[in-house]
């Protein structure tokens, strides 16, 4: 029984210390409720009726805003991850259903030798077309007017 008085007495001085102080701030702001029913906001006096009031709000902590900073950014490149890997695995899966249907793909392009060794494929002959007769001109002078 005596090893645990210690102990005991170790962990009720631990509830009895005052807690470490927390990380994000207690703040205040004076804020104007303006409009109708009191749902416009604004820091600067209304140009109506309009009494100041007071809004608590908790303004982090540098090492708060440093750890979101962290997870923020493993959170990023955890999502690259993610999506590169989703990408191989669409790539993949593609590439299995056209084996399974039967379709190839196509052949790797040629090389610049073999490119140079081809002849461009021949031209279709030009046909040429007959030409339209010229309009007879009209004989409003042999009528005399």
């Amino acid at each position: 029984m005596k090893p645990l008085l210690p102990a005991l007495v170790v962990a009720l001085s631990a509830l009895a210390a005052p807690a470490a102080p927390a990380q994000t701030q207690v703040k205040r702001a004076q804020v104007y409720r303006c409009g109708p029913d009191g749902r416009d906001l604004r820091d600067s006096p209304c140009p109506g009726v309009g009494a100041a009031s007071s809004v608590d709000y908790d303004q982090p902590g540098a090492a708060d805003s440093k750890a979101a900073r962290e997870r923020h950014l493993a959170e990023a490149r955890q999502a690259t991850a993610l999506a590169q890997a989703r990408r191989a695995s669409e790539a993949e899966a593609r590439a299995q259903r056209t084996a399974a249907v039967g379709l190839q793909r196509l052949p790797p392009p040629a090389t610049a030798a073999s490119a140079t060794a081809t002849t461009a494929p021949p031209r279709r002959p030009h046909m040429a077309r007959a030409h339209k007769p010229a309009k007879p001109a009209q004989a409003s002078s042999a009528t005399g007017r």
